[in-house]
């Protein structure tokens, strides 16, 4: 047994007594000692020592200096002990190490529990009704937080949420809306040339696109990008329990990772919708100059007279915020919530795109019938 336990090295003495150990921790124990690996080979060779023992007595000497790897050999040294049915039991542990040894067996009791009993996917069942109004409550504080300059959100990734959400979706937004506006004007010309009104492709082009197609198609592209991505990188976060420390520290997840990237798709979303309109307007003209024959000015001229009521514009840009809350939600939601396991943020992932779709669908829906019921009156 080691004759002296203050050398700056990790060290652990022992004691056996018939059935019983008594084993204290004391030294230096940090990552960067290079007698870990030694004593872990020795604490090997220990444990198949004591096979036969029933009960194990793990105190710390007080001269103990200690970080996080002392958390991880006791977890592991409780685990091996057990195996073999022996009872292990702590004594005068520091009160930082005995707070993050139950913190540490909290989260892996509730990992076993999420394994056993995983949480019912009924559409109808009270905790999927709830959850999404407790999550959704959560981030409308976060955000009036943030009004009242309480809140714990970094600007940066607001930032860096906002450039992933725009630049970096530029180039398949320039394309899908591009073609979007390429094949409207290819079908309405077929249509509109058996009434000799083929003028009109303009106006139906340029309504269709700032009314209805330029923010449909932006929000389900983003969707597929974005919310897909943030469901990942909540789902992986909380797949290596960061939120769980994040949580532990104090600092309010939903403040800190889903309000900047939600705030960031509500404020972008927005300006892809007139950015997509803009290029699903070019696509039309090119299809009415190059194939209809038609000059520029002329297509132009026809499609300013199209667009005299700019609440042709404002109705589909108002609709593009909410479909950029809904992406932002939905995408976060599904991330934090997913399970423990690669297979489960998957599914995760997934599930998020599939039903921000299906949600945009639903609202573009209402929002159409609200906006004609307006019209009407």
């Amino acid at each position: 047994m080691p004759s002296s336990c203050d050398e700056k090295i990790p060290r652990i003495e022992h004691h056996q007594n018939n059935s019983d150990v008594s084993i204290t921790i004391c030294g230096y124990w940090s990552l960067n000692s290079r007698e870990r690996l030694r004593l872990l080979r020795r604490w090997e060779s220990l444990v198949l020592q004591w096979k036969d023992v029933l009960r194990f007595e793990i105190k710390c000497d007080e001269s103990l200096v200690w970080d996080s790897s002392l958390v991880v050999f006791l977890r592991n040294a409780n685990r091996d002990l057990s195996v073999n049915g022996g009872q292990v039991v702590f004594l005068d542990l520091p009160a930082g190490l005995n707070k993050l040894l139950n913190l540490a067996d909290e989260g892996q009791k509730r990992n076993k529990e999420q394994k056993q009993d995983p949480p019912s996917d009924g559409f109808l069942s009270m905790e999927a009704l709830l959850k999404p109004l407790d999550f959704l409550g959560a981030l409308v504080i976060s955000f009036l937080n943030l009004v009242r300059g309480r809140s714990v959100m970094r600007w940066r990734d607001f930032f860096a949420s906002a450039r992933n959400c725009s630049a970096s979706a530029l180039p398949i937004v320039t394309l899908i809306s591009f073609l979007t506006g390429v094949t409207m004007a290819f079908v309405g010309s077929v249509q509109l040339e058996k009434f000799n009104a083929t003028i009109y492709v303009a106006d139906l082009v340029s309504l269709a696109m700032v009314r209805e197609m330029g923010a449909l198609m932006v929000a389900i592209i983003m969707a597929g990008r974005t919310g897909a991505a943030f469901a990942a990188e909540l789902g992986n976060m909380n797949l290596n329990e960061e939120i769980d420390s994040l949580e532990t520290f104090g600092i309010c997840s939903v403040s800190f990772l889903v309000l900047p990237r939600t705030l960031a798709l509500f404020v972008m979303t927005p300006l892809l919708t007139i950015y997509a309109d803009i290029v699903g307007i070019l696509g039309g003209l090119l299809v009415g100059t190059l194939v209809m024959g038609f000059s520029a000015l002329h297509y132009l001229e026809q499609t300013q007279s199209a667009l005299t009521d700019m609440w042709e514009v404002y109705s589909g840009v108002s609709k593009s915020l909410f479909f950029g809350l809904i992406i932002g939600f939905v995408g976060c939601y599904k991330g934090v919530f997913s399970g423990r396991d690669s297979a489960s943020l998957g599914k995760s992932v997934t599930s998020a795109v599939v039903i921000s779709v299906t949600l945009i669908i639903i609202a573009d829906a209402f929002f159409e019938t609200a906006f004609s019921l307006l019209e009407l009156r």
